[in-house]
């Protein structure tokens, strides 16, 4: 009998040992009338009954293999990869099509996958732990992605659900694309449209997987035609290898030019999703290949624009951050309705305490230009929720990164950051939540 408890931890050491092999502690009895039961430490606890002497367990778990793989299952990606060594048992069912596809879709929302960010400050990328490795010093992006690099300038970059898509500048100014897991390794080379006779026509390729529904995953295509002053939209489907175009396109001339945001699109309930500072939301359903009408958020008065520090998905729902005032460290996290009937507040967020253990948020011009006439001052670079409602901050400061924990008040440091000065960190000298970049763990095919 095999019994779920979602309230374990998740995290790797209570579950897998240096060498990578699950901790399993069994508890023995020679009566039937005492059951004895194998506690095996996992992201979520599994409660085996077994009668039987300790190497007869161990033999028990090892032949059944329907309970060997529900054990496995409850393992993150990167030590099932590292388990596949055990045996060629453990290599059959761990590099099985189907365990790979039950193990991406039971991990689609598990908080403990996101393992860390890569994030831009233009010209180059770093990436930001969330398990306490290189608390100090950011791993260099370039390292991460070296298989496929090969003297390649990575111009952009987009994720979803554990996969990137990634945009090559060449030596010889042409684009590639590729779609690739971090986690196993893999890539697959992306054709571009047809249609397109220019790639730097091609404004962004976002990304479009949702493993809890299919093993597929979708690209939806952006690209500029400059005749109609309108930007298209087609979407490639990795299931067929074939891109479909959309009949409908965003004109420009009617609708203004698109401003920054809307080059960063989030998935979410089987859309792509942009927002923008100064004009409307759109979202592209990447099924029928049509736009359907978003609620936007509304611009303060006496403001020309509105102030979005953060837009993303996280447990299943889509996020907004829109700050209305520079000097506000009071703000709130919104929530958009499953039926897009609005947007909602989730969280009431206030940070007017970090300033005492951060000084360098804190201008200390006694005269600053007006430009310059922030208070304090601080980035949002990522939001995270569960489906329990456990939620994060990781945030920004001149010199640091931090996790600010929404539930018990809790601040982890996550990365010293250069520069550590207030000054350049207003002239933009920063981390920010749109050239942030989940990585979650995923044995998701490519």
């Amino acid at each position: 009998m095999v019994s779920d408890n979602n309230d374990a931890t998740s995290s790797d050491s209570l579950y897998v040992n240096e060498f990578g092999i699950p901790k399993v502690t069994l508890i023995h009895c020679r009566s039937s009338e005492m059951c004895a039961k194998s506690y095996v430490s996992l992201s979520r606890e599994i409660s085996v009954e077994i009668e039987a002497s300790p190497s007869e367990s161990a033999q028990h778990i090892a032949s059944n293999e329907d309970l060997l793989t529900e054990i496995l299952l409850h393992l993150p990606a990167r030590s099932l990869l590292r388990l596949q060594l055990v045996s060629k048992q453990w290599l059959s069912i761990i590099s099985s099509p189907l365990f790979r596809r039950l193990h991406t879709r039971r991990n689609a929302r598990s908080f403990a996958s996101t393992v860390g960010f890569f994030l831009c400050c233009n010209p180059t990328f770093n990436f930001l732990s969330l398990r306490g490795e290189d608390v100090s010093a950011m791993s260099m992006m370039n390292e991460r992605f070296s298989s496929i690099r090969d003297g390649k300038i990575i111009r952009h970059m987009n994720s979803c659900n554990g996969l990137f898509c990634l945009d090559f500048k060449l030596s010889d100014g042409k684009r590639e694309f590729y779609i690739y897991n971090l986690t196993t390794g893999k890539y697959r080379l992306i054709p571009l449209p047809d249609i397109i006779d220019e790639p730097h026509l091609v404004k962004t390729m976002n990304l479009a997987f949702d493993p809890e529904k299919t093993e597929n995953y979708d690209i939806v295509c952006i690209w500029l035609s400059v005749s109609e002053n309108q930007l298209r939209f087609a979407v490639y489907s990795s299931g067929t290898g074939v891109w479909r175009h959309s009949t409908e396109c965003y004109d420009c001339n009617k609708c203004g030019e698109v401003d920054l945001c809307c080059y960063y699109g989030v998935f979410w309930n089987g859309a792509v999703h942009w927002v923008s500072q100064t004009g409307r939301f759109l979202c592209f359903q990447v099924g029928n290949c049509s736009f359907r009408s978003i609620p936007t958020t509304t611009i303060p008065e006496g403001q020309w624009h509105r102030n979005i520090e953060y837009f993303g998905e996280s447990g299943g729902h889509l996020h907004l951050i829109d700050i209305n005032s520079h000097q506000s460290s009071k703000f709130d996290i919104l929530e958009l309705e499953v039926n897009y009937s609005g947007w909602f507040v989730k969280y009431h967020v206030d940070l007017d305490f970090l300033p005492n253990l951060y000084p360098a948020m804190v201008n200390q011009e006694v005269n600053p230009p007006e430009d310059y006439a922030y208070s304090n001052v601080f980035s949002t670079i990522c939001f995270l929720e569960d489906e329990k409602d456990k939620a994060v901050l990781v945030l920004a400061l001149p010199g640091k990164i931090i996790l600010y924990n929404l539930e018990n008040g809790m601040i982890n440091e996550l990365a010293d950051v250069k520069p550590a000065s207030f000054r350049l960190f207003i002239d933009g000298a920063r981390y920010d939540g749109f050239e942030t970049y989940k990585h979650v763990e995923t044995l998701a095919c490519v």
